[in-house]
């Protein structure tokens, strides 16, 4: 309540005209009053609070949590106080100084609505749902009413994976509040998460279009996850399986393997649908996700075949075909053009300065497209001053990237970003040059739509085996990884403490993302990690819930958590010399490591690889051996076990391995990407002269010894 108007210049009338102007939309100017009503009376919490509000309002929360941090004191004498504190100095990061206040308005009133509230989502970012859910179930008895308490409850159960009690919470509370669309959306989400396909769709169907679109948003919010591995799919109305899978996905990027089994199930239901009924569905994030489950080689082509037809038929009309050109006094040499990823990683960006630095210029013209958001023009000068053309094409619509690579008249399209978030499939579907190929793919199989080529090895694709099924199939005589990072690692000595590792034991390691660990792997882990009771297991620095689900695993096996190490963050170079204080990689079973598996190699660490029967399962075996190592590809999880197991009780062999490792570093193919690149060139080179002669893509073999490249003319 606001003092009694008084004569002017004084504490309540500054007060009163600020809550007028307010009132009246100029907010500015409030702030201005309300700062002169606490000059006069620096300790008013009212004053300091009507100060934190404008200052909120105008985007300054900093400026805000300072004004409200100088009457602290007094604020913590009431809970409206000290909640009003914690939710300024949550909205600056302070998150100690936040807790502590939730803290002490609960102990001033423990049913004050809004600190238990927003107590309860601090505790839910944690991953205390335990804790969150008790609280926000506190809310709701106090608050039966308030149907905005329920939704928080339930995005907390759904949040926290309670899908199964979410989706009764919800049937419940959906009748007390028939026509609420935020509660009716998330029953569906709840029952499509809990694996309800049938009951969910039913709810979809029914649903008025305000929830709809709700639910539309709901999958796209804070209780999905934001950081996705593939580039999505064009946005539309999802159906229960979609739903179902999503959820599914977002969690194996935290290793929650609770739905494995049972996703697995669903995706094989849908391929059967799909079969069935002609349907086709835009599986794109499938194609990735399924490598980590135990589907069939065949289902996963089914998937990309399915996902083609589906991208091909949401395209627009507005584009030409595709029709080779090659204009008056272009130059004679084979004009190549490369799709990249995210040309902000320096990671990635070495490797491609360094491969396009290997090409032969004189006889290939490089062209990069990049799909980066914010563009590093340094990058892009540096490529340029080699004679290599950048073409930024993230602000473009898949149209115009198209038609713009069109201008360049290619004769090769190289994707090398495929099953990334930069992958953009639509691009090639249009066709931008007569012949396209994937750089790096993770199928065995190769659709005969979108790419010509797909680029193997004579390991994933071996002799023997018949070729008929896989398509035109370019088989390098080495390895098709191109390990062309050079980057250095840094200078200063690092000790095992120094990375948080014991100084004593063994230490086994695998380097990538957290989505790649499937839970066959993890178990292998385990095992080694049983036979080997000295031994620890280094990971990336995953986060808070990826630990916990991995801790929880572990445990579940008998094994302590504590032996499972994560990485301190790091740059790049800090990272490289920590890899080398590893004892032994080993690798995962159904999507090998590839990039951190090159990485220790390099470094000098040995690696053990189980090869399996998909190309994604194979490219470790590929590297390995191209590094030298041909001995420590193991056919079956069983020697993978027993390898590991061996070489973790025998230093000396291991010894051994690490020196061949450093012996072999100079003439191995994996650490010769000069000679590598030489076999890319030599499979462009075959693959234009039969398109210019008039043959189809067909599967062929790179010679093991390319020859020295010959300079084709340059037109002047």
């Amino acid at each position: 309540s606001l003092p009694t108007m008084n004569e002017p210049g004084s504490f309540a009338s500054y007060m009163q005209h600020g809550a007028a102007l307010h009132a009246g939309g100029q907010p500015e100017q409030a702030l201005v009053e309300f700062e002169k009503a606490l000059a006069l009376d620096p300790g008013n919490t009212n004053a300091a609070s009507a100060c934190a509000t404008m200052l909120a309002g105008l985007g300054q929360p900093q400026a805000a949590y300072q004004v409200l941090h100088t009457v602290r004191e007094q604020l913590l004498m009431t809970p409206d106080g000290a909640t009003n504190l914690a939710i300024a100095a949550e909205t600056c990061g302070q998150l100690d100084v936040a807790g502590a206040a939730y803290v002490r308005a609960l102990q001033l009133d423990p049913d004050h609505l809004r600190a238990l509230n927003n107590t309860a989502l601090i505790l839910g970012r944690a991953g205390d749902w335990d804790g969150a859910i008790s609280k926000l179930e506190r809310c709701t008895e106090l608050a039966p009413d308030d149907s905005s308490a329920w939704c928080n409850l339930a995005d907390t159960l759904i949040a926290g994976r309670r899908f199964a009690q979410a989706a009764g919470l919800l049937a419940a509370v959906v009748q007390r509040f028939p026509h609420n669309a935020a509660l009716a959306a998330r029953r569906v989400l709840a029952l499509a998460f809990d694996g309800q396909i049938e009951s969910a769709q039913d709810g979809l169907d029914q649903l008025d279009p305000d929830a709809a679109d709700l639910v539309k948003e709901l999958t796209a919010g804070a209780n999905m996850a934001q950081s996705r591995h593939v580039r999505q799919s064009p946005p539309r109305a999802p159906d229960a399986y979609d739903l179902f899978c999503r959820q599914a996905f977002d969690a194996m990027q935290e290793c929650d393997w609770r739905d494995h089994d049972r996703l697995t199930a669903v995706l094989r239901e849908m391929l059967a649908r799909c079969t069935r009924t002609g349907q086709v569905r835009d599986w794109r994030d499938a194609q990735f996700y399924g490598l980590m489950l135990p589907l069939r080689e065949d289902e996963m082509f089914q998937l990309r075949r399915i996902s083609m037809d589906a991208i091909a038929g949401q395209l627009s009309s507005k584009v030409a075909p595709f029709v080779a050109r090659r204009s008056k006094g272009r130059d004679g040499r084979i004009h190549v053009g490369l799709a990249t990823q995210n040309m902000r990683d320096p990671r990635f960006v070495n490797a491609l300065e360094q491969q396009l630095l290997a090409h032969d210029r004189s006889r290939f013209a490089l062209h990069v497209y990049s799909p980066t958001p914010n563009p590093d023009f340094a990058v892009a000068e540096r490529l340029g001053s080699l004679g290599i053309t950048v073409v930024e094409i993230a602000h473009m619509s898949n149209d115009e990237a198209v038609a713009r690579i069109r201008l360049d008249e290619l004769d090769v399209f190289v994707d090398a970003a495929f099953n990334t978030p930069w992958c953009r499939p639509e691009i090639p579907e249009r066709r931008v040059a007569p012949i396209q190929i994937r750089q790096t793919t993770w199928h065995r199989h190769h659709p005969p739509r979108q790419c010509d080529y797909n680029m193997s090895d004579t390991f994933v694709h071996p002799d023997g085996i018949d070729m008929e099924p896989y398509g035109a199939v370019v088989r390098l005589p080495h390895t098709c990884w191109l390990a062309t990072n050079n980057d250095a690692a840094d200078p200063l000595a690092c000790s095992r403490a120094d990375a948080g590792l014991p100084d004593q034991g063994l230490v086994l390691c695998c380097f990538l993302p957290p989505v790649m660990v499937d839970p066959q792997s993890f178990g292998l882990w385990l095992k080694m990690l049983k036979a080997l009771p000295e031994a620890v297991l280094w990971l990336p620095a995953y986060a808070a819930a990826t630990r916990n689900n991995l801790a929880q695993a572990a445990r579940a096996s008998g094994v302590d958590a504590t032996r499972l190490v994560y990485l301190p963050s790091s740059s790049r170079a800090q990272l490289l010399a920590r890899i080398r204080l590893a004892d032994l990689f080993v690798d995962t079973v159904r999507f090998n490591a590839n990039h951190g598996l090159a990485d220790a190699l390099r470094m000098g660490v040995p690696a053990v690889t189980c090869a399996g029967q998909g190309m994604a399962s194979r490219l470790g075996g590929s590297i390995v051996r191209a590094a030298g190592l041909g001995d420590c590809v193991v056919e079956s999880p069983a020697a993978f076990v027993e390898t590991v197991v061996r070489l973790g009780k025998d230093s000396g062999a291991r010894n051994e391995l690490r020196a061949r490792l450093a012996r072999q570093h100079a003439a191995a193919p994996l650490f010769d990407p000069e000679a590598r690149v030489r076999e890319w060139e030599a499979a462009w080179t075959m693959m234009v002269q039969r398109h210019q002669s008039g043959l189809p893509p067909q599967a062929f073999d790179v010679p093991a010894q390319a020859p020295a490249p010959t300079p084709l003319p340059v037109s002047r």
